[in-house]
């Protein structure tokens, strides 16, 4: 999942969301562009100011579309807060695709950006 932060505290999901035809999968490494050539548009920067970007990269098939629907991506103001908590509780259960039962194997990652 992608999460755009504006200084308000409101998030735009950026990924997942409906206008991605495919999902380009993530390897170690490799960069990944979003939007891709399957998105059919580009992204234009509005009111300057600093804003952060949330990724949040789980390797386990957890579903996840209840708390991150693709429906609420792109369009949504959502509350950073909540909404990113709500994944991060999705996600401390525990696993049990595997031999043994464990945590769920994910990630999060931020990063802060400008626009002037």
């Amino acid at each position: 999942m992608l999460y755009d932060v504006d200084k308000s505290g409101k998030a735009t999901q950026i990924f997942p969301n409906e206008a991605a035809r495919k999902i380009t999968p993530l390897a170690a490494g490799m960069p990944l562009t979003i939007p891709d050539e399957y998105y059919g548009f580009d992204f234009e920067a509005g009111e300057a100011g600093e804003n952060l970007l949330v990724a949040i990269v789980v390797r386990d098939a957890v579903e996840l579309s209840e708390v991150a629907p693709a429906s609420q991506g792109l369009a949504s103001e959502l509350d950073a807060r909540l909404t990113i908590a709500g994944v991060v509780g999705a996600l401390r259960k525990t696993w049990t695709g595997d031999v043994e039962n464990r945590g769920v194997i994910w990630s999060l990652g931020t990063l802060r950006y400008s626009i002037y």
